[in-house]
C-alpha cells in the first residue's frame, strides 16, 4: 500500500544500538539479503526498499508510513534472528529525521570510525542495486540523490574532509605503532573486498615490499597483486603461511570463523621469538576471539581501529558539529520540498 502522503522510513541496527554479537548475527549472507529484498518487494505494505549492509549496520530504507514492525519481521525471518530482540535494539527514523540520518551516514558521521570514506561507496552500491531491480520509488530516488550531493558538500565545504580516514589507512597506522617502520614486515591480507584492497594499498604506500594476498575470487586477487606488486597465496593454503608472516589482516565476507585459536597456537610453536600481529576487520569476525589469549599474539578488531581514527577528531569537535548542523539544515530543506512537491 503506497501511502497517500510522502513517507520515508529507516529501520535498522548498528554499532550505536547493538553489540558486536548481534551485528554478527544480522550480517546477511548474499542469499539472506536476496530473501529480504524479495520479501520487501512482494509486501504490499512496503512501497520500495533499499537494503544497506555494512560491517557495522544493516538498514532498510523504505516508504512505510511508520510501520516499522513490517520490516523487523522480514529482517528477523531473513536473518533467522529473534524478532523480539530486534524490537529492543533497532532504531526507526521517519520523515525529516530519516533524511538527516541518511545525509549524516553518507558523510561518515554515523560510522563507528567517524569520517570514514568507504560508506559513501556502499550507499551508492545499494542505491544502484535497488534501481536495477526497479524497487526504487521516486521519493527514495530523490532522497538518495540529494544524500550523495550532501556528502560531496560535507567533504568539500567542511573540515570533516580534512585528514579523511579509511579503514585501510588506520589499520596500517596501528601496525606502525606496534612495529615502527614497516618496510621489512611480512604481511598477509586475506580478502580482496574494499577493506582488503584499501589495506593492501596502504601497506604498499608505506613501503612494504612483502605483501601476500589471498581470497576466494582469484581474478580479484590477481588484480590487487598487480596493483601492489604482491604475491598470490592460494586461498586453501593461506593458514599454512602463518609461520612466516608478521602482520595478518583478515577482511572477508565469510559467514563464519576462518581462523581458530588452536591453529594459531600450532603456528606459533614454529616462531616462538616473533610476535604475530592480527587485525580482524570483518563482521562477522574471521578470527576466533580466544586467539587474543595466546602468548606473543596481538589481536585487534574494527573497534580498536575506530578508537584510533576518532583520536584524530578530538581536536575537531567543532568541525564535526558544524558539519552535522549543515547537513541537518540541508535535510530539513530537502524534506520540506519533498513533502510539498517534486525536487528541482
Amino acid at each position: 500500500m503506497v501511502p497517500d502522503r510522502p513517507a520515508y522510513d529507516i529501520i535498522g541496527c548498528s554499532h550505536a544500538t547493538a553489540p558486536l554479537e548481534v551485528r554478527e548475527a544480522l550480517a546477511l549472507t548474499p542469499a539472506q539479503r536476496e530473501r529480504l529484498q524479495l520479501a520487501l518487494e512482494c509486501d504490499p505494505r512496503v512501497a520500495g526498499a533499499v537494503v544497506i549492509q555494512t560491517c557495522n549496520r544493516v538498514e532498510v530504507h523504505a516508504s512505510l508510513d511508520g510501520q516499522a514492525s513490517v520490516v523487523l519481521e522480514h529482517l528477523a525471518e531473513a536473518s533467522e534472528f529473534p524478532v523480539g530482540t530486534l524490537r529492543q535494539l533497532h532504531y526507526h527514523y521517519s520523515g525529516e529525521r530519516a533524511v538527516e540520518h541518511l545525509f549524516a551516514l553518507g558523510a561518515g558521521l554515523e560510522s563507528e570510525m567517524i569520517g570514514e570514506t568507504e560508506i559513501l561507496g556502499q550507499l551508492k552500491l545499494a542505491y544502484r542495486q535497488a534501481h536495477e531491480r526497479k524497487s526504487l520509488p521516486p521519493l527514495l530516488h530523490r532522497v538518495f540523490q540529494k544524500a550523495f550531493q550532501a556528502a560531496k558538500w560535507a567533504r568539500t565545504h567542511t573540515a570533516i574532509g580534512e585528514g579523511q580516514v579509511s579503514m585501510g589507512s588506520v589499520a596500517v597506522e596501528l601496525a606502525q605503532r606496534i612495529f615502527g617502520r614497516l618496510e621489512s614486515s611480512r604481511c598477509l591480507v586475506v580478502g580482496t573486498g574494499e577493506v582488503g584492497r584499501e589495506t593492501a594499498k596502504a601497506l604498499a604506500s608505506r613501503g612494504v615490499k612483502q605483501i601476500s594476498l589471498t581470497g576466494r575470487t582469484l581474478g580479484n586477487v590477481r588484480a590487487l597483486a598487480d596493483d601492489v606488486k604482491g604475491r598470490i597465496v592460494p586461498f586453501d593454503d593461506w593458514v599454512g603461511h602463518l609461520q612466516e608472516v608478521d602482520i595478518l589482516i583478515c577482511a572477508t565476507a565469510a559467514p563464519s570463523l576462518l581462523l581458530h585459536a588452536h591453529t594459531v597456537r600450532a603456528a606459533m610453536k614454529h616462531r616462538p621469538a616473533r610476535p604475530l600481529f592480527i587485525m580482524d576487520l570483518a563482521v562477522p569476525r574471521d578470527v576466533e576471539s580466544r586467539t587474543a589469549d595466546l602468548d606473543n599474539v596481538f589481536l585487534y578488531l574494527f573497534t580498536d581501529l575506530a578508537a584510533i581514527a576518532n583520536e584524530h577528531l578530538k581536536h575537531r569537535h567543532s568541525a564535526v558539529d558544524a558539519c552535522r548542523n549543515g547537513l541537518a539544515a540541508r535535510a530539513r530543506d530537502t524534506w520540506t520540498r519533498l513533502a510539498g512537491g517534486p525536487l528541482p
